[in-house]
């Protein structure tokens, strides 16, 4: 009885940490698709 109580709230943390991560990637979104300015310097290849 205690090992199914177990793991029960096992699956819920698992379940509630999965729709956490989700929910706050979805909200996320928007922020990961700006544009950020970025300065490449150029390389140098050496000849021969």
């Amino acid at each position: 009885m205690a090992q199914i109580i177990l793991n029960s709230a096992v699956a819920i943390l698992i379940a509630a940490a999965f729709v956490t991560t989700a929910t706050a990637a979805l909200r996320g979104e928007g922020r990961a698709m700006q544009k950020v300015p970025v300065r490449v310097k150029p390389t140098r290849h050496p000849k021969g």
